[in-house]
Parts: C-alpha cells; structure tokens; sequence
C-alpha cells in the first residue's frame, strides 16, 4: 500500500487534486452533450471496442513513458515484494488511465446515448481489462505470436459474440488470464533507465539539430505510429469526400492530417532540451527554424498520401492544389512551432497527457477554419499565401 500510495501522489498530485478535476472533467462534459439533446445510435460493439482499445492504449503509452524510470528508481533502491511491486505499477497507472483519459471518452458515450445498466457495466469492464491487458503484453515481449492472438481474440469476440453475457464471460477470462500473467512477472520489467537522448547539447550545424530530430522520431513509435495511422487516415479521407459532391472539401482533408499531436511538442517533452535550446544564444531562430521545416516534411509527407490518393480515386490535383497543401502544411507547422516555444506544456505526469492536451486543438482549430474559409471561396488560399510570406518573412528578421 506504501508503493501504490507513492505512486498515485505522484500521477494525481500530493492531495490527489487531479482524481478531483477529471471528475469535474466528466461531469461538465456528459452534462454539456446531454443537455444539448444530441442523440447518435451507436452499436453496444462499438462502446465496448472503444473502451477497451482506448484503455489499452493509453496505458501502453504510460507504461512506456519515460519519467517511469525516475518514478521507480527511488522504489528499487529499497527492499520490496516483487508481487506488491508488480500489481502497485499496474494499479496506479491503470487508475491513472481510467480516470483521466477513459472516463471522459465513456462519458461522451453515455451522453448520447442511453445505455442499460449491464452494458455500462461491461464497458467499465472492458475499459479495466484494456488496461490490464496493456500491462500484460508490457511484460511479454518474448511472446508477440501469443500476444496477437490474445489481441485478435478480444475482437472477434467484440464483433461476432452477440449475447451480452456470454462476452462478459469472456471479458473476464482476459481478466484472469492478465491477473495470472502479472503474478508470474518480475517487477524489474516495469523498470527501464531512461535513455540517451538529449544528442543535440553537444553537436552543432543544421545537420546534427535535423538529425536529432529524425532520430527522435525512428526511436519513438508512438511517434511514428501517429505518423503511419495518419497517412492511412489520408488514404481513406478521398472516400469518404465523395459523398460531398459540389463542395470543395479538399482543403479541409490537409487541415486535418496537420493534427500530428506527439511531433507537435518536442520541448513540451524534453524540459532538458529546452533549457539547453533557450540558454544557449542564438539557438532560438535556429532550432525553431529547422524545427519548423521537421514539421513541414512530416506533414507533407502525409498531405502527398492524400494527394496521391485523391488523383488515383478522383482525379483534378493540379498546381492549386499541391499550392494548398503545402502552404497549410507550413502554416500549420509555423503555428505549432511559435506555440510550442512561447507556451510549452507544463506540469505534465506523463507523455500521454501531453498528446492529450487541450492546447494540441488550437492549431488544428485554426487550420480547419483557414481551409473551410478556402473551400468556400477560392481566393482564400491567396489571402494564405500572403499569410505565410509576412510570417516567413516576419520570421527571419
């Protein structure tokens, strides 16, 4: 109870003042959507399925956060039970998960629509073995074969197994079965030393600040994860505009692949670099320079799987649109860049909370009324191009 009561004061404060807010969170958001009268029928698998992918995934994500080798240096220093140890990480974080990043989410869910009281409780249960899960697979990673069929057996039996009970019956048996997984496992697992990252205090050039970025990028792969699962949102996006015939909704599919959370806050992330690139003179104007640029590629890389795609499907990609693309790719990555360096995130537990922060909609916000104003009227994307010049000009003075 000393290392779990340790744990939970450092993820949700000395006072536990953030199981309070994300309550508040929860409460304000089911009341908001509720009250609206919004109603959307949504398929009991799919409450199911989001509540147990989305819990697995954010606690892979803490799980692999690296403040956990901080947090759990001070732990192993001292004599512990392995079982308590093993079953204390996974109980903080697994709250953690739930009460900070699922709750929300399950509570637009029961907002718009109305659930009975097993199939609420069976999404509670999901969520919970989403989490467990998470931690089981954490400490098999000698058994990636078992590890998928665990994985393609919760999901077929989401889709395919129709009486309530029965996948409850299973829901639980995963339970079991990650319960009985984490009491074989050793504590040690949970424990990684941070690693060597911070490569660009000692190098110099544009060279050594774009290849600390690449290789911070290669060496995520959450990053790239992101990165991939947006290029695939591109490939679908061109589908999904045919059903608005008429309309020119092109430049809202670029504003949307801008939203690259994790590549978005590098010195949100690494308060270390940060220090580093702001005492150092005139690192300023060079790091967010080719900080800006990183981000452009990225986001280009991702707007040519859509324009490539666009052309394949529907046809019509001329010098307009590739015009489009890239001028709301840099715009985008300009924004994010001035955002990040005069108002990083701070106070963040893990990087999970990072990505999930209000602030990562501002930008994407802005793009998506930017390219709604272009769609709508195609001057539009003059008035951007002028936008963009002041800045890169306004930049490099």
């Amino acid at each position: 109870m000393n290392v779990l009561k340790a744990l939970l004061k450092q993820l949700f404060g000395t006072k536990y003042e953030r199981v309070i807010k994300s309550l508040i969170t929860c409460l304000i958001l089911y009341l908001a959507v509720s009250t609206a009268g919004i109603s959307i029928e949504i398929a009991p698998s799919v409450l199911f399925l989001t509540a147990m992918a989305f819990s697995a995934d954010i606690m892979w994500q803490a799980l692999h956060s690296p403040g956990n080798a901080d947090r759990m240096s001070g732990l192993f220093m001292l004599p512990f039970a392995n079982r308590r140890m093993t079953f204390s990480f996974v109980l903080a974080f697994a709250g953690y998960t739930l009460l900070t990043q699922t709750f929300p989410v399950l509570a637009l869910f029961f907002a718009v629509r109305e659930w009975s009281v097993l199939q609420t409780a069976v999404a509670l249960l999901c969520a919970c073995n989403g989490c467990f899960m998470a931690a089981a697979w954490y400490t098999m990673a000698n058994e990636a074969s078992f590890t998928v069929l665990w994985c393609v057996g919760m999901l077929l039996s989401i889709f395919f197994v129709q009486k309530v009970m029965v996948f409850t019956l299973i829901v639980f048996a995963s339970l079991c079965l990650s319960f009985l997984r984490l009491l074989m496992a050793d504590a040690y697992v949970f424990y990684r030393p941070a690693s060597a990252k911070h490569l660009i205090r000692h190098t110099k050039g544009t060279g050594s600040i774009l290849l600390y970025l690449l290789r911070y990028l290669m060496t995520n792969k959450h990053y790239l994860m992101n990165t991939v699962g947006l290029c695939v949102v591109g490939g679908i996006l061109p589908m999904i505009s045919e059903q608005f015939e008429g309309l020119n909704v092109m430049p809202l599919g670029f504003a949307i692949l801008c939203l690259n959370t994790p590549i978005c806050t590098l010195l949100s992330c690494d308060p270390d670099l940060e220090q580093a690139v702001r005492v150092l003179p005139g690192q300023a104007g060079r790091f967010c320079t080719r900080y800006c640029f990183f981000i452009f590629s990225v986001n280009m890389a991702v707007s040519s799987v859509y324009l490539a795609v666009w052309q394949i499907r529907r046809g019509g990609v001329g010098g307009i649109e590739i015009m489009t693309a890239v001028l709301i790719a840099l715009q985008s990555a300009m924004l994010a860049v001035l955002l990040e360096w005069f108002h990083p995130v701070r106070n963040w537990k893990i990087e999970s909370d990072l990505w999930h922060h209000p602030r990562k909609y501002v930008v994407p916000f802005i793009m998506l009324l930017m390219a709604g104003f272009i769609g709508m009227y195609p001057v539009g994307i003059w008035v951007l191009l002028c936008i963009v010049i002041a800045e890169v000009l306004y930049w490099r003075s």
